[in-house]
């Protein structure tokens, strides 16, 4: 299975912005022959603050979606984006899967991480397939315990993808803290994705918001994790980039 894994910046609100962003990533996932295009958490609305900017979630039938499942279904590689979504009076963050289309599946987090508070949590964990290959969904502080990846992969997937955007605690003004950030999310995120790949015997793949948005940053790492927990491909650094890998799952 082909994969393509964008760690980009996801300006918070900027719906048409962040369109532009996916339609390119999407065509070069195409151009790369890729089986499937894997986005951050929350990558087309941008971190959602559900607080002060709620009217930034969207539904998933939004029409910024159906243009996204459409321009996947006429390249020829399906995708799994991010949103803050609008579900009647409750607002979930979920990873909906594009296919076909259409939107095939929506992973809407189980378990909450810090400053998340109002947003709603849904245990239920269905269950993807890109083509004949099942794989399971993480998101962020999902990440951090082992019930969401036992769920992911109850049905015997053996490739689950971790989509992420940890906000940075402090803005980043130089190298330094950029290099400090990157190192934070090595230990927290990329650690937890190692640990769990090796605890299941599974592969994972990792994409996280990268760079500066108006008030928050974010570490990057687009990363391929084998079953015995070593990582085998990454972006080098925070900088936003996309990566193409290949998961052996025949």
């Amino acid at each position: 299975m082909r994969l393509l894994l964008a760690a980009i910046t996801c300006e918070k609100g900027d719906l048409a912005g962040n369109l532009d962003r996916h339609l390119d990533v999407l065509r070069d996932g195409a151009g790369a022959g890729c089986d499937l295009a894997v986005f951050p958490e929350m990558s087309v609305t941008g971190s959602v603050n559900q607080i002060d900017h709620p009217e930034h979630a969207i539904t998933v039938d939004d029409p910024a979606i159906a243009r996204l499942a459409r321009a996947a279904a006429d390249l020829g590689v399906e995708a799994l984006v991010g949103i803050g979504e609008r579900a009647g009076e409750r607002l979930h963050i979920s990873q909906l899967h594009l296919a076909g289309g259409g939107v095939a599946g929506v992973q809407r987090k189980r378990r909450l991480g810090e400053g998340e508070e109002g947003f709603a949590v849904d245990d239920r964990t269905p269950r993807f397939a890109c083509g004949d290959q099942p794989f399971g969904v993480v998101i962020c502080a999902e990440s951090q315990v082992d019930r969401t990846w036992d769920a992911s992969t109850a049905g015997g997937e053996r490739l689950v993808i971790l989509c992420s955007a940890p906000g940075l605690d402090e803005r980043c003004t130089s190298e330094e803290t950029w290099r400090s950030g990157f190192e934070w999310w090595g230990t927290a995120g990329l650690a937890d994705a190692q640990h769990q790949a090796k605890r299941l015997g599974v592969w994972v793949a990792m994409a996280t918001q990268a760079g500066s948005t108006f008030d928050e940053d974010f570490p990057g790492i687009a990363a391929l994790i084998d079953p015995a927990g070593e990582v085998v491909d990454r972006l080098p650094d925070w900088r936003p980039g996309t990566i193409v890998v290949e998961v052996p799952l025949g």
